[in-house]
C-alpha cells in the first residue's frame, strides 16, 4: 500500500509540474515582459517574433549540442574544465559588474543595509516601535544581521570605502556557491557526465544571474543557503549520510532567515519529507520534516528577539499579509499587483495597528473580488497580465534591482541599463528564458511513460515543487519579476537533465 501512496503522489507531482512548465514554455514562445524607461520602470508585454525564437532555440541547442558531444568523449578532464571556465566566468563578470557598474543599494536593499550599519557601530535606535523601518518590515531582521556580520568584518579592514562594494565581493562568491551546491547535487543523480556539463553551459550563459550578484539584499544568500540545503538533503536522502541532515536543517533555515519568502522552498522541502517516510515508511524522516518546520518558522523571531534584548526597545509585528493580498489584487504604476503603495500607506494611516489594516485590506480584497465578479474579461486580463509581467520577463527584473549608481557608471553598462544595450540584453536574456523553459519541460515531457506506470522518486521533484509553490504564491502576493529570479535558477538543473534526456550521448558517438 505504501508503495502505491508514494508512486500515485510523485505521479501527480509529475503532471503538476508538467502543466506548469507547458504554461512556461508557452509564455516564453510567444509572449515577452520587459521594461525599458527606467524611470517609470512601466512594464510593456509584446508577442514575440516566432522565427527569432525559434533561431534562439536552435543556436541555444546547438551550443548545447557540442557541449554534449564533447562531453559524451571518455576525457575525464572536461567536465573539470567546464567547472573551472563557469567559477572563472561568474568571477571575472561578477568583479567587472563591480568595478563598472558601480550599483549602490537603494529602496528597501539600502535601508537594510544601512541599519546594519548602524547596528555594526553598536548603534541599536534602528529597533524602535515607531520610527523604524523595522517596525514596517520585521521579516528584515534576518538579512539586517548577516549584513551587520559583513558589516563588523568590513569595519575590522579598517578601509575608508563603503561597506557595499565589499558585501558584493561577498555576493559574487556566493553566486558561485550556488552554481557548485547544484553540481554537486546534479552528480549524484546524473549516471553520465553530460548532464552535469550541459547545467554549466547553462549557468554560464545566466547573465540576469551575474547581473544580481551586485544587487546587496536578499536573494543571492538565500538562495545559495537553500542549494547547499538541498544537496545535503540528497546526501542524506540517496547518499544515506547520516550525518548530512545536520547541515542540511542549518543551510534551509539560513535561507529563511534571509528571505522570508523562502518558506516556500521549505513547504517543497517538507512535502518531500513527508511523501519519502510515509512512501518507504522511514518514520525519521517525519522527525526531520518537523524539525525543518519548527527551525524555519522560528529562526526569525529568535533573531527578531535577540536585538529587542540587545537594543532594550522593541519591533510591531509590521505590515500585514492580508494587506500584501489586497495589493496584489490591485494595479500600480508598474504592472498589475506589483507594488503601489498600499500595504505601508494602510498600515501607517491606520497608526500601526494590525487589526485596523486587516480590517480595511478585507473591504479592498472584496470591492475587487465584487468588480471581478462583474467583468470577467477585465479579471483574465488583470491575472494574465500579473502573471506575464513575472515570469514573462527574461532578465528577472535585474536591470531595475541595480539600476540606483552612485555615480560614474561605465558607458558600456550605462547603455546596458537605458540604451541600445538594453534591448540586446531583454532580447537575449529572453532568449535563454526560452531555452531554460523548454529543457523543463522536456525532462518532464520524455519520461512520461515511466510516470504513467507510477514510477519516480519524489526527491527529483523538490525544486519543481517550489518552482511550483511560488507561481501559485506570487498570483496572489505582490507581483515583481525580481521574485522569479530564485525560481529561474531551480530549473536550471532540470533544464540540463531534459536536454540530456534527448539522448544525445548515443547520437555522437554514432
Amino acid at each position: 500500500m505504501h508503495r502505491k501512496i508514494y508512486g500515485f503522489t510523485t505521479t501527480i507531482a509529475h503532471v503538476l509540474s508538467l502543466a506548469m512548465t507547458l504554461l512556461l514554455f508557452f509564455t516564453a514562445f510567444f509572449f515577452t515582459a520587459y521594461a525599458l524607461d527606467m524611470e517609470s520602470q512601466l512594464v510593456l508585454f509584446a508577442r514575440d517574433h516566432l522565427l527569432a525564437q525559434a533561431a534562439a532555440l536552435c543556436v541555444g541547442g546547438g551550443l548545447l549540442f557540442l557541449v554534449g558531444k564533447w562531453a559524451a568523449r571518455k576525457d575525464r578532464y572536461i567536465e573539470k574544465i567546464l567547472l573551472v571556465l563557469a567559477m572563472a566566468e561568474i568571477l571575472l563578470l561578477g568583479g567587472l559588474l563591480i568595478l563598472y557598474g558601480k550599483t549602490v543599494p537603494a529602496a528597501d536593499a539600502w535601508s537594510v543595509y544601512d541599519a546594519a550599519a548602524r547596528l555594526a557601530v553598536g548603534d541599536t535606535t534602528v529597533i524602535h516601535p515607531e520610527n523604524s523601518y523595522l517596525s514596517y518590515y520585521p521579516q528584515q531582521v534576518g538579512l539586517m544581521a548577516f549584513l551587520e556580520l559583513l558589516h563588523r568584518i568590513w569595519n575590522m579592514l579598517g578601509i575608508d570605502q563603503h561597506a557595499y562594494h565589499f558585501i558584493k565581493i561577498i555576493y559574487v562568491l556566493l553566486t558561485m556557491g550556488t552554481v557548485y551546491a547544484q553540481y554537486l547535487a546534479i552528480k549524484i543523480y546524473a549516471g553520465e557526465r553530460i548532464v552535469p556539463c550541459l547545467y554549466l553551459v547553462l549557468a554560464m550563459l545566466n547573465l540576469p544571474m551575474i547581473m544580481y550578484s551586485s544587487f546587496v539584499y536578499s536573494e543571492v544568500p538565500s538562495v545559495c543557503a537553500f542549494s547547499w540545503g538541498a544537496y545535503f538533503l540528497l546526501l542524506f536522502l540517496r547518499k544515506y549520510k547520516r550525518w548530512a541532515w545536520i547541515p542540511g536543517v542549518v543551510c534551509f533555515t539560513l535561507s529563511v532567515m534571509l528571505r522570508k519568502n523562502a518558506l516556500i522552498l521549505m513547504i517543497a522541502v517538507v512535502i518531500v519529507l513527508l511523501v519519502e517516510a510515509l512512501g518507504r515508511r522511514r518514520w525519521g524522516y517525519l522527525a526531520l520534516a518537523v524539525c525543518c518546520m519548527v527551525t524555519s518558522l522560528t529562526i526569525l523571531p529568535a533573531v527578531q528577539k535577540g536585538y529587542e534584548m540587545r537594543s532594550g526597545s522593541t519591533l510591531r509585528t509590521g505590515v500585514t499579509a492580508l494587506s500584501y493580498i489586497a495589493m496584489g489584487m490591485q494595479e500600480s504604476s508598474r504592472a498589475n499587483g506589483w507594488y503601489n503603495g498600499f500595504n505601508f500607506n494602510t498600515y501607517q494611516d491606520s497608526g500601526m495597528d494590525s487589526e485596523k489594516t486587516d480590517e480595511i485590506s478585507r473591504e479592498a480584497i472584496q470591492e475587487r473580488v465584487d468588480y471581478f465578479k462583474e467583468n470577467p474579461g477585465a479579471r483574465n486580463v488583470f491575472y494574465w497580465e500579473k502573471y506575464l509581467s513575472q515570469w514573462g520577463d527574461g532578465t528577472y527584473a535585474s536591470r531595475q534591482a541595480t539600476l540606483a549608481t552612485f555615480g560614474g557608471r561605465n558607458a558600456w553598462f550605462e547603455s546596458l541599463y537605458q540604451g541600445k544595450g538594453s534591448r540586446t540584453f531583454i532580447a537575449y536574456a529572453n532568449g535563454y528564458q526560452t531555452l531554460l523553459y523548454l529543457g523543463a519541460l522536456l525532462f518532464l515531457l520524455l519520461p512520461l511513460k515511466n510516470m504513467v506506470r507510477g514510477k519516480g522518486d519524489i526527491v527529483v521533484y523538490l525544486g519543481l515543487i517550489a518552482v511550483l509553490g511560488g507561481l501559485l504564491f506570487h498570483m496572489i502576493w505582490e507581483a515583481n519579476a525580481r521574485y522569479i529570479f530564485t525560481y529561474s535558477l531551480l530549473l536550471m538543473p532540470y533544464a540540463a537533465a531534459g536536454v540530456s534526456k534527448l539522448k544525445l550521448g548515443r547520437l555522437f558517438r554514432k
